[in-house]
Formats: C-alpha cells, sequence, structure tokens
C-alpha cells in the first residue's frame, strides 16, 4: 500500500515539476518574446509550487532524507539515541498536527475566495497544507512499526 501510494505522490511531483517548468517557460517566451503575457500563469504557478513543497515535503519525511544535526548525538549510547529519536518525532508530530488543524481551518477560511485571472478557489492552495500536514504525520507513525526504525540510519 505504502509503495502504491508513493509512486502515486511521486508520479504527482513529476508532474507537477513538469507543468510547472513548461508553464513558466512558455510564459516567459509569451511575456517577453511575443510581448502577450498570460494573465493565469503566475497563480498557477504558485499553486503548483505550494503542492510541490508539501507533497515533496512527505517524500522527505517518509524516506527520513531531511537534514539532521546529529554532532552529539552521534556519541550517545544507542538506546538514548533511539529514546531522543523519539521525542524528536513526537515535538515534530505536534507541530505537524498544529499545522494540520491550522491548515484545515486556512482551507475553509479562504474557500470562497477566488483567484482573479483562474476563477478558482484560493481553497485549492491552502488544501495542499494541511494535506501535506497529514501525510507527513502518516510517514513519521508508519516508520515507528518498523523494526530498527530510529533515526540512526540517516546520514
Amino acid at each position: 500500500m505504502r509503495t502504491l501510494m508513493d509512486r502515486l505522490i511521486n508520479g504527482i511531483l513529476a508532474l507537477i515539476l513538469g507543468g510547472m517548468t513548461i508553464l513558466v517557460f512558455v510564459s516567459v517566451l509569451l511575456r517577453y518574446i511575443f510581448n502577450s503575457p498570460v494573465t493565469w500563469s503566475e497563480e498557477l504557478a504558485s499553486l503548483l509550487f505550494a503542492w510541490l513543497t508539501f507533497l515533496g515535503a512527505y517524500v522527505g519525511f517518509r524516506s527520513r532524507s531531511h537534514i539532521t544535526i546529529d554532532t552529539l548525538v552521534i556519541y550517545l549510547p544507542h538506546g538514548l539515541q533511539r529514546g531522543l529519536a523519539r521525542i524528536v518525532d513526537v515535538c515534530v508530530l505536534s507541530l505537524l498536527a498544529l499545522i494540520l488543524w491550522q491548515g484545515v481551518s486556512l482551507t475553509i477560511t479562504t474557500w470562497g475566495l477566488e483567484f482573479p485571472a483562474m476563477e478558482i478557489s484560493r481553497g485549492y492552495l491552502y488544501l495542499s497544507l494541511p494535506l501535506g500536514a497529514f501525510l507527513m504525520i502518516m510517514a513519521i507513525v508508519l516508520t515507528w512499526g518498523q523494526p530498527g526504525a530510529g533515526h540512526e540510519e540517516r546520514g
């Protein structure tokens, strides 16, 4: 199940990145070469960038590849390293829960507002926040069930 979800999210990220690249390239061409700007391109680029950011953060959490500073932790005994990793995870989970809660609130609040040029709800932009936070929470919780799943395998 996780492999399928990871493949789906990786595919979505690839589509978003490719779409953003083409969108920005074509937008620059139309604006500066043909002097015919596309009014909605900036709005769509920011919408796609938000989704790329929060779905990409999930991938970082899932693979435990975010940057860590472990200068002192590596000198602790293995048991203390694992305990400290759990404490860090609980702190991160608390922050992500707050982001999820506030993201849902922000999405609901902005659902009635529209992007002026695209004429779609701004809620789609802010929906990336709670969905990304939820996925990151799932990534942390699911790693707890794996044998030997601590932060010590991070590099």
